[in-house]
């Protein structure tokens, strides 16, 4: 017992280090095994999905990629503070002295009939008015196992102390977007815009600086994307000549400088030079805010589209003060394949390290996706309750695609590949985003007959008129009712069921309201499939060790409750036989 005790005591201190170091966050409940197998966002959040889908199957020879040249776009700044605890050394994370891999939450309580873009609060729900909701949310996100969440809407002229106490003391941290929408919201014509933005972007950081729950800031939402406009509002500004059709068809989208010849060349370089451009200006402000004492992270959130890998390879060393480059990636249940893996593609690229800023599919099968050579429907006449058999809600798939990409992002981190984690979409269902302003295939009013007011023909209108919708396209949408769920999205063919269902992608469904504005949540599958990923499992050598520790704790307690009744048993013995000899007759 005594050889045996020391042996296992002699793995555990051998082993005791690795399992240390292994520990993959700050928090007390990181994994330290490997997983296994949108917030209301800016307007347009998900209509570049079209582009995106593209995106992943664009391809580029070996010679293209080795002809491309470019600087390096490592940062030239000290990347850690005295006081904030967070530090980025190389491509790797660390918060409170521990590697730290993002296991984040794409975060927007949207209450069920709000529109958080013709509202208010305008998708600022981090007012100390709507604690109710964190109070709902952040212990089952803790419980979850989650270690960061991200915001998209966040008003200036508010105070939002409250929400970050709150979220510091569920053990959580924050990447705050700084709102820029897009230019309907943030109008910019001249440098002088451009300037106004990025110092007000800096008082930002500057006002929540020592605060410990935040993470980082991002510098607007997908804001290379063309829906947003503020790639159209550079160009106009500097003058590039950038033409933003696809290659294919004259324009500059896509351009991977086969041609070199092509006005591209130059046009490209100009856009891109002026939008990095703007963005090192915000975050080089910010880092000046924070001083020395301060660290926090600095970046933008791009979209998956126009070849972003290749633009951060050629023109990074614009964009020298962000800290790392960060994207919203939707190329199916991986992030792509061989040479279209988005996560080697940047790792590749930049001295950077890279951060999925929203990955994963939504939960519904949807029979409109269906296409094939002989059979391809369009528009869409199915709804979530008249639905193709065998079609409908499929948390299985939802919770199998989110956990192949999750487990993918947490090999990568352990690879050494520059990936810093990701944040899941969403952590609720999103019914606003159906509605008349957000999805990209609806069916639309034929203006031409219809009276005043707009909308006389949507379906079921007597004259309504299926050649009015897009591609695809569900005849109940744009949807009227934004109590009402419906499958409103686009056509994708990288997801399951070849369709993107806007408001599905939560890992809570939203039950409905229940007196107050705080709706009840409903966990998914993923949720649970998440939980066990996330969520701290011992090491195998550990879990041996305790395993022999009980064994051997048994087996020596047996052994003394052995040896006392053996005792007692050979003196009671001795006794009666003393008894018996000291009675027995003489004789004998």
């Amino acid at each position: 017992l005594g050889v045996a005790a020391f042996l296992s005591l002699f793995l555990l201190a051998a082993h005791g280090s690795d399992y240390v170091k292994n520990q993959d966050g700050a928090s007390k409940k990181q994994p330290t095994t490997a997983p296994t197998p949108k917030e209301s966002s800016s307007a347009g959040h998900k209509a570049g999905h079209k582009d995106s889908a593209g995106a992943h199957k664009q391809r580029e020879s070996a010679s293209q990629q080795a002809a491309v040249t470019h600087k390096s776009d490592k940062s030239p700044r000290k990347q850690n503070g005295t006081k904030s605890g967070i530090a980025l050394k190389g491509k790797k994370l660390h918060v409170d002295g521990q590697e730290f891999f993002m296991k984040g939450v794409a975060y927007s309580p949207v209450p069920l009939g709000d529109d958080p873009l013709y509202g208010a609060p305008y998708g600022d729900y981090f007012t100390d008015e709507f604690s109710a909701f964190w109070v709902r949310d952040l212990p089952l996100l803790n419980s979850m196992g989650s270690n960061s969440i991200r915001t998209y809407a966040w008003n200036t002229t508010r105070d939002h102390t409250m929400f970050l106490d709150m979220v510091h003391s569920n053990d959580v941290k924050v990447a705050i977007t700084y709102f820029l929408g897009s230019t309907l919201q943030t109008p910019i014509s001249s440098k002088e815009d451009l300037e106004r933005v990025a110092q007000d972007f800096a008082h930002q950081v500057a006002k929540y600086k020592d605060h410990p729950a935040i993470l980082g800031w991002s510098f607007g939402n997908e804001i290379n994307g063309g829906w947003n406009g503020f790639v159209y509002a550079l160009d106009g500004i500097f003058q590039c000549g950038w033409d933003p059709l696809p290659v294919e068809q004259g324009g500059c989208m896509n351009f991977d400088y086969t041609n070199k010849t092509s006005p591209c060349v130059k046009s490209v370089e100009c856009l891109y030079k002026s939008l990095f451009g703007w963005i090192d200006r915000a975050a080089h402000l910010a880092h000046e805010a924070l001083g020395e004492e301060y660290y926090r992270l600095m970046f933008a959130t791009f979209a998956d589209v126009d070849q972003l890998h290749l633009r951060i390879k050629m023109f990074g060393h614009y964009l020298p003060n962000a800290d790392l480059w960060a994207a919203q990636v939707y190329r199916g249940k991986t992030f792509g394949e061989g040479e279209q893996d988005f996560l080697l593609q940047v790792d590749n690229s930049s001295a950077k390290p890279l951060a999925i800023t929203e990955y994963g599919v939504d939960s519904y099968k949807d029979s409109c996706g269906i296409c094939t050579k002989k059979h391809c429907p369009t528009p869409c006449y199915n709804t979530p309750t008249n639905e193709t058999k065998g079609y409908g809600e499929d948390q299985k798939t939802h919770a199998e695609w989110v956990a192949a990409l999750s487990g993918r992002l947490y090999s990568t981190w352990q690879n050494g590949k520059g990936v810093l984690g990701g944040f899941v979409m969403a952590w609720i269902d999103e019914a606003w985003k159906t509605t008349t302003h957000f999805p990209t295939n609806i069916c639309a009013d034929n203006t031409k007959k219809a009276k005043k007011g707009g909308w006389k023909y949507h379906y079921p209108h007597k004259k309504f008129d299926p050649k009015t919708c897009d591609f695809k396209a569900h005849v109940e949408c744009p949807n009227l009712n934004i109590w009402k769920p419906s499958l409103c999205g686009q056509f994708m063919p990288a997801f399951p069921d070849h369709y993107l269902n806007e408001g599905f992608f939560g890992i809570n469904k939203v039950k409905g309201v229940d007196g107050t504005d705080v709706n009840e949540l409903e966990q998914k599958l993923v949720y649970v499939v998440l939980q066990d990923m996330w969520l701290p499992k011992e090491d195998p050598i550990i879990e041996w060790h305790k395993a022999a520790t009980a064994t051997l704790m048994a087996a020596t307690i047996s052994t003394i409750f052995i040896t006392i009744w053996a005792c007692q048993r050979h003196f009671s013995l001795k006794a009666a036989v003393s008894a018996v000899h000291a009675t027995r007759d003489p004789v004998y």
